[in-house]
C-alpha cells in the first residue's frame, strides 16, 4: 500500500494538487485549507453576524479547562459530555453576540490604547514586575488565541463590562422610596413563639403491625437495594518509592556543579526609559531628532522621571516616570539589554534605536545573584535528585503493572512481584464511597464495568494523580433486588410514626393557631411548651431560628388588641406556632443622612442590576437567531 502511495504521488495529477496546496498555503495560510474542508457555514448567526467555529471551539476548550480545574486532582476529561458543554457555550455565545451587536448599534467601542493598557497591566503576563512577551504569547496560545484574536477578545469584554456599567450604575432611587424600603429594613416586632417537637408526639403515637405490612405492599416495588462492588486493590505510589532511594555523594557533588554551572549570577537592573516611537506620524529621522534634543535637556539637568511623564510614548510606564521594573537578561530587545548593562547607576544612555523607536535609558539600581553554598543547596539537591530517579522508577514499574494486571488472574502474584500489599474496600454505590479512592470518578466508573463484574479481570492502572496508580478486581458484586420485609420493616415503621406524628402535630398547631388568634392567650394550648419572649426584635435577630423570624417577619400587621399568629414547619420536622402582638415602625431620628446615603447607593445598585438582567433578556429575546 505505502509503495502504491509512492508510486502515485509521481504522477502529474498528485504534482498538480501539490501545487495548489502549496500556492494556497503560501497565500493564505493553513486556515483556507481548514476552510475548504469545512466550508463557511457558522454554528450560529445573531443578527446577520456569524459565530465562528473557531469562536465556539475555543470558548469551549476554555470551559472546559475551566470546570477541570474546578474538579481538582480527581478531574476527569472523559466524564464530561462534551455536547452539553458545547450547547451551553453555545447560548452564551449567542446571548453575548447579541449583546456586542447592540454596543456596536449604540456607538460603543474601545480604543487600542485601552486594550494595550490592559494587556500591560495583567500580571500575569508580568516576568519580575515587567510585561514579558514571550510569557505573553505562550499563555495566550495556551488559550487558542493569537495576538489579534486576544485583542479582539479583551476588546468584546470591556465592550460588555462598559454596556453592563452604563444600565447598572445609571438606576436611582427616589428619597420617598429609600425611607420606605429602609423604614421595611429597620421595622421591629414584638415576637412569642413555642416549638411544639415531633419527638413527643411521636412517643404517644402507635402504628400497628398490619399498618407496616400494608405500607410495605403498597410500595414494595420501589423498594430496592443499591447496587454496589466490594474492591480489592494494589496501589504504586512514587513517594513510597523515592523513600527507598539512596542518593550518593558523588552524585549530590555532580548535581551542585551543574548547580554552580548552570547559576549564571544574573545582573538584574532596574531601569527607566523615554520611548520616541517612529510611526506614520513620525519619521525615524524626525524621531532621533527628538530624542536627541530631549537628552540635551537631561545632560543640562532636567529631572528624567519628569520629563518621561512629559515626553514618553510609552503609555504602560509614563505615569510612573518611564520605570519598568527590574529587568533580567532576555526580556527586552538586544540592542534595549546591551545599552543597558552598558551604564553605571543612575547614567543614562544615548538614544537607543528597537523595533519601536528610540530610547533614552536609566539605570536606577544594580543587584548581583551569587551561587548557594553547598551546605544551602544539599537538602534541595537530595530531594529533586530523588524525584527524578523515583518518577523514573514509578514509570517502570507502571509498565510492570500495566502488564501484570492484564496476565494475571488475581492480584497475588502482581502483589508479589512489586512488593505490593493487597488493600480491601467496603461495598460502594456507583454514586462513591466515604473515601478519596472510592470518590474517584474513573476508579468507581472501572469498577462498575462489564469486564471487572462478569469477566473477574483486574483492571488496568489507574491512575489517581501523577504519583498514585491502583489495580483494582472486584471481590463481590451486589446487584440490585427487592428488599425483603424484614430488612425495610423498622425504616417503613419510623417513616409512619413520623407521618402520623406530623399529621397530630400540624391539628394540634391548627387547633392552638385558632385559640391564639381570638385573645393572643397562649396559657392553655401551650402549657406542655416554653413560650419565648423577644421585644423589639429586628430582622438579624441570632436568637431567633432562622424559620421563626422570616415567618414572624411576613405575618400581618395585628389589628388592634389582637395578635398575628401562624405556625411554621422547622428542619427536624417539628412545629412552631409564631406570634406577633406589634409591629414597631423604623426611628428614622435615629438614622443619619450617611446611613440614607449608603442605603439609598445599595438599592439603586441592586435596581441598576435588575434592569441590566431586564435588558440582556430582552436583548437576547429580541435578536434573531439562527442555528445550523
Amino acid at each position: 500500500m505505502l509503495q502504491g502511495i509512492r508510486d502515485n504521488s509521481k504522477g502529474v495529477v498528485a504534482k498538480v494538487i501539490v501545487g495548489f496546496i502549496v500556492v494556497t498555503f503560501a497565500l493564505f495560510g493553513i486556515d483556507s485549507l481548514v476552510g475548504l474542508t469545512q466550508g463557511s457555514n457558522a454554528p450560529a448567526t445573531v443578527n446577520g453576524e456569524e459565530i465562528s467555529e473557531r469562536d465556539l471551539y475555543q470558548a469551549t476548550q476554555r470551559q472546559r479547562q475551566q470546570i477541570l480545574a474546578s474538579m481538582g486532582n480527581n478531574a476527569d476529561p472523559s466524564a464530561l459530555d462534551n455536547n452539553l458543554i458545547r450547547g451551553m457555550v453555545l447560548d452564551s455565545l449567542i446571548q453575548q453576540k447579541a449583546l456586542l451587536v447592540k454596543a456596536a448599534d449604540s456607538d460603543m467601542s474601545i480604543s487600542d490604547e485601552m486594550i494595550d493598557k490592559i494587556i500591560l497591566s495583567d500580571l500575569r503576563f508580568q516576568d519580575g514586575g515587567s510585561f514579558s512577551t514571550a510569557q505573553f504569547d505562550a499563555i495566550i496560545r495556551s488559550q487558542g488565541f493569537t495576538r489579534l484574536t486576544y485583542r479582539e477578545f479583551i476588546s468584546d469584554q470591556e465592550l460588555l463590562k462598559q454596556q453592563h456599567a452604563a444600565l447598572a450604575q445609571s438606576s436611582y432611587v427616589l428619597p420617598a422610596s429609600v425611607k420606605y424600603f429602609l423604614g421595611l429594613e429597620r421595622q421591629t416586632r414584638d415576637i412569642r413563639y413555642f416549638s411544639m417537637p415531633i419527638d413527643k408526639v411521636r412517643q404517644l403515637t402507635a402504628v400497628s403491625e398490619a399498618e407496616v405490612k400494608a405500607e410495605f405492599e403498597a410500595r414494595k416495588g420501589s423498594l430496592n437495594t443499591t447496587e454496589q462492588v466490594s474492591l480489592e486493590y494494589v496501589i504504586l505510589e512514587r513517594d513510597k518509592l523515592a523513600a527507598t532511594i539512596n542518593i550518593s555523594e558523588e552524585d549530590i557533588n555532580t548535581q551542585y556543579e551543574q548547580v554552580v554551572a548552570s547559576f549564571q549570577a544574573q545582573e538584574q537592573r532596574q531601569a527607566a526609559h523615554i520611548l520616541i516611537e517612529v510611526n506614520d506620524d513620525l519619521s525615524d529621522d524626525a524621531a532621533l531628532e527628538k530624542i536627541t534634543a530631549i537628552k540635551s535637556r537631561l545632560d543640562a539637568g532636567e529631572d528624567f522621571a519628569t520629563v518621561a511623564a512629559a515626553e514618553s510614548n510609552d503609555f504602560g510606564s509614563v505615569d510612573n516616570g518611564g520605570e519598568l521594573g527590574i529587568i533580567n537578561r532576555g526580556t527586552f530587545e538586544p540592542a534595549f539589554e546591551d545599552a543597558l548593562y552598558a551604564l553605571e547607576m543612575g547614567q543614562v544612555s544615548d538614544p537607543v534605536q528597537t523595533e519601536s523607536g528610540y530610547h533614552l535609558i536609566k539605570a536606577l539600581s544594580i543587584e548581583g545573584n551569587e551561587a548557594p553554598s553547598l551546605a544551602d543547596s544539599r537538602e534541595n539537591i537530595i530531594e529533586q535528585l530523588k524525584i527524578i530517579e523515583a518518577e523514573q522508577l514509578f514509570l517502570e514499574q507502571l509498565d510492570n503493572l500495566k502488564d501484570l494486571a492484564f496476565v494475571g488472574g488475581d492480584l497475588v502474584d502482581l502483589a508479589a512481584e512489586l512488593d505490593l500489599e493487597i488493600i480491601s474496600l467496603d461495598r460502594f454505590s456507583r454514586a462513591g464511597g466515604n473515601d478519596a479512592l472510592t470518590q474517584n470518578t474513573k476508579l468507581v466508573r472501572e469498577a462498575f464495568s462489564d469486564e471487572l463484574i462478569t469477566e473477574g479481570l483486574n483492571s488496568a492502572p489507574i491512575e489517581i494523580d501523577q504519583a498514585n496508580a491502583v489495580v483494582i478486581r472486584v471481590k463481590e458484586h451486589f446487584p440490585v433486588r427487592a428488599q425483603t420485609f424484614a430488612e425495610v420493616v423498622e425504616r417503613i415503621r419510623e417513616q409512619l410514626l413520623t407521618k402520623k406524628a406530623s399529621e397530630l402535630l400540624q391539628q394540634r398547631a391548627k387547633e392552638a393557631v385558632s385559640q391564639i388568634a381570638i385573645n393572643g392567650d397562649t396559657t392553655v394550648v401551650a402549657a406542655d411548651f416554653e413560650v419565648k419572649t423577644h421585644l423589639l426584635s429586628n430582622r438579624l435577630n441570632a436568637e431567633i431560628p432562622a424559620a421563626i423570624l422570616n415567618k414572624a417577619f411576613t405575618l400581618a400587621h395585628p389589628a388592634a388588641g389582637k395578635s398575628s399568629v401562624d405556625t411554621v414547619i422547622l428542619a427536624d420536622s417539628s412545629l412552631a406556632v409564631v406570634i406577633v402582638d406589634k409591629v414597631n415602625p423604623a426611628d428614622f431620628s435615629e438614622i443619619s443622612e450617611q446611613e440614607l446615603q449608603t442605603f439609598s447607593k445599595l438599592l439603586a445598585e441592586r435596581l441598576g442590576s435588575q434592569a441590566y438582567q431586564v435588558f440582556v433578556q430582552e436583548t437576547r429575546d429580541n435578536a434573531e437567531v439562527e442555528r445550523l
